[in-house]
């Protein structure tokens, strides 16, 4: 029976081994089979010791990526580049939305309203009240796709969706 020590040495090093294969189709069952080989080898010559002697993750699944025979698209890295641009422009809308309530409140309080791609949004800041309220259209909706859609592309290395195999021929993925 694994410690629990053991069990987060081979499952952080199988997340690396995961995060590094998400290129190569159907890598599920490889990860339950090295996850498996990793067990049993861990009985024998400890957890440490069977994690180390596989090498660096990355240098294992590249490996096994060599074997397709041309680069791949990495899907959830795009997936992440994309998440990560949409949090970073809502974050920065509740910034402007915090610092303009602060500033309507230190000018007496008041109401505001802001058009930004046709959607009005309104600020209120009075003496008992903090609110901000928007509108929602098509050019906004274009906008949260184009700030998701250009960072997923260059994340996921999408041109490589039409890379060429060693033949010459060109392969979609």
């Amino acid at each position: 029976m694994s410690s629990t020590r053991d069990t987060l040495v081979r499952e952080l090093y199988l997340m690396r081994f995961s995060w590094a294969m998400q290129d190569y189709p159907r890598y599920k069952p490889i990860v339950r089979e090295l996850r498996t080989e990793l067990t049993a080898t861990a009985a024998e010559v400890g957890m440490r010791q069977a994690v180390a002697d596989l090498g660096h993750p990355r240098v294992l699944a590249d490996g096994y990526l060599s074997e397709l025979g041309r680069p791949v698209p990495r899907w959830t890295t795009g997936a992440v580049w994309g998440a990560l641009a949409v949090a970073a422009v809502a974050y920065l809308a509740m910034a402007y939305a915090v610092g303009t309530l602060d500033t309507i409140e230190q000018m007496g309080g008041g109401t505001l309203e802001r058009v930004f791609l046709g959607a009005t949004t309104t600020f209120v800041a009075e003496s008992s009240t903090l609110a901000v309220e928007s509108t929602f259209t098509w050019q906004v909706l274009v906008f949260y796709a184009l700030v998701f859609t250009v960072p997923f592309l260059l994340g996921a290395r999408v041109w490589r969706s039409w890379a060429s195999s060693p033949t010459g021929q060109t392969v979609a993925a």
